[in-house]
Formats: C-alpha cells, sequence, structure tokens
C-alpha cells in the first residue's frame, strides 16, 4: 500500500557544477547548478514555495558564514534546508559544537553535551 500523493515529499540540491555529479550518483533527480550564493537564494526562495518537497541540500560553500543553517530554516516548516559540507575543516568539525549551537538558537538555552 502506498501513500497518497499529498504525503510523498521529495529532495532536489542546490550546488556548484563540479558536485552535479555527485548528488546525480546519490540519486536526486532534481539538482540545480549556481555559481553564487544569489543564484542559490533565488532557487531557494523559489522551492520554498513547493509543497512536493520535504528536504532542500545546499553546498555549504556557497552559503554566506554569516548565515546559519537555522537562519535558512525558521521560515517554514518544509522544505528542510540541509547544508553539504564540501571542505575538509567542515568534515572535521566537533559535532559537540554544531549541536549545541543548534539546540542554544532554538531553544534559547545553552546546554553542555558529554
Amino acid at each position: 500500500m502506498s501513500l497518497p500523493k499529498e504525503f510523498v515529499k521529495g529532495i532536489c540540491a542546490i550546488v556548484k557544477k563540479e558536485f552535479e555529479p555527485l548528488m546525480r550518483m546519490l540519486g536526486i533527480k532534481e539538482v540545480y547548478t549556481v555559481n553564487n550564493w544569489g543564484e542559490a537564494k533565488n532557487f531557494l526562495d523559489k522551492l520554498a514555495t513547493r509543497n512536493d518537497l520535504a528536504i532542500v541540500a545546499v553546498q555549504k560553500s556557497l552559503v554566506p558564514a554569516e548565515i546559519s543553517f537555522i537562519d535558512l530554516n525558521l521560515q517554514r516548516l518544509y522544505p528542510i534546508v540541509v547544508l553539504i559540507p564540501d571542505d575538509k575543516k567542515d568534515l572535521f568539525e566537533s559535532l559537540k559544537v554544531f549541536y549545541r549551537e543548534l539546540i542554544r538558537r532554538y531553544i534559547g538555552y545553552e546546554i553542555h553535551l558529554e
């Protein structure tokens, strides 16, 4: 038994041209290639109004440093914007620091993870 169409949501990606083949290999059929944050922001604004998307994956190097994961997701429930790390320093970033900031921004309290 399959779910009704209104409950099935998809995934798309906004990446630079060199990341497009990777997204296709991961099974993402809807991939938008851009060169800078302005182009990516235009696509995000258009995709934010779609009801058939659950996730929009965005290459992290496209997003300016002053815009956080939380800022990209405060306006709506769906689609959820997920940042894809594409730099070695991002891959070695502490998960504790990431989740501590995420929780602090959402609930307003600092939580120490052990």
